[in-house]
């Protein structure tokens, strides 16, 4: 029963796909002959559809393995404030990057847009794993997140007031995410820093279903604890940090689709609830990309908002019925 649970969400994973790629915002014939419509499809339809497969299955991933780390079903792969240290670091390269010369070029600009996303998350990655070596993983870590979150926001809100108004205009942009964004070599990385991620985090659940049932019974059965943890934090720092590097700090997804997967699938198989959940999460992010491009809005919506709309009455919802 639960394994045909999967088999209907990957087709509607692919459902999406088509409906993404072939109809919204307008119908473009997928075996035309129109060079105009073949370079649509290939430089920016599909390209788009696998970006927001990548997000949705690499932040769904991270997010569940927070949430069963931490017990905590608010947990999130932001909340180690790794989009905080993202956003901060973009920031000052969209900002300041106009005075340096070599920044100027649209294609340099690009890269050093995603490089500064994720060299900003991968140090508060280090932070957050220092803090983690000394007090463990508790809800200290989980309040260094919020606390590191608000200490870079006031660094971004400084930074936002000295700012020129075109350069805050691009910053706000890349923080209202997108998934059009990433073609060519950015495209690459992406998915081969997802799929890497993916794989690590499947090795990680078998562990990580142990260390449920407690510390004690995970040492007894010859379950590292500490090096698994450290794994996990490692393993969501690179998911959540490339995607937010190249699409933008990407909201709700990944505290969303782990607890609607849960509800749906019912099982105590760790890996079989990843592959699950990363079907989710690549559906809930074609489904905000297609919403936010549908024609009847008459203007395009960035993805946080859609992401909003879809996953914060979820968020709501769980918050309300756990009493958390």
């Amino acid at each position: 029963m639960n394994f045909s649970k999967i088999i209907i969400f990957i087709l509607l994973l692919l459902a999406l796909v088509i409906l993404d790629v072939f109809f919204v915002p307008t119908f473009i014939h997928p075996f035309g002959n129109d060079i105009f419509s073949d370079t649509i499809l290939s430089a920016i339809r599909i390209p788009k559809a696998l970006t927001a497969i990548c997000a949705g299955a690499a932040l769904a991933a991270s997010g569940l393995m927070l949430q069963q780390l931490f017990k905590n079903p608010l947990a999130g792969p932001y909340v180690l404030g790794v989009s905080s240290g993202a956003s901060l670091a973009v920031g000052i390269v969209i900002i300041g990057g106009t005075s340096i010369p070599f920044l100027k070029s649209l294609y340099m600009q690009s890269v050093s847009v995603a490089l500064a996303g994720f060299m900003g998350a991968f140090l508060v990655l280090l932070i957050a794993l220092a803090v983690s070596y000394k007090f463990g993983y508790s809800y200290i870590l989980l309040l260094f997140g919020v606390i590191i979150g608000q200490i870079m926001g006031a660094f971004q809100t400084l930074i936002d007031y000295l700012a020129k108004p075109t350069d805050l205009k691009m910053f706000s942009i890349w923080n209202m995410g997108s998934f059009n964004n990433t073609i060519g070599w950015s495209l690459n990385v992406m998915v081969l820093f997802t799929i890497a991620g993916v794989i690590w985090s499947y090795v990680l659940m078998k562990p990580l279903s142990i260390m449920i049932l407690g510390q004690d019974v995970a040492y007894t059965l010859g379950v590292k604890t500490k090096s698994v943890s450290l794994q996990i934090l490692m393993c969501t720092g690179l998911l959540a940090g490339v995607i937010t590097a190249f699409c933008g700090p990407i909201a709700f997804i990944g505290m969303a689709v782990p607890n609607v997967a849960r509800m749906l699938y019912k099982t105590a198989n760790f890996r079989s609830l990843l592959i699950f959940n990363i079907a989710i999460g690549g559906c809930m992010a074609l489904l905000c990309d297609i919403i936010g491009n549908w024609t009847v809005f008459e203007f395009h919506l960035p993805i946080n908002v859609t992401t909003a709309l879809i996953g914060g009455p979820i968020v709501l919802f769980i918050l309300l019925k756990r009493k958390v």
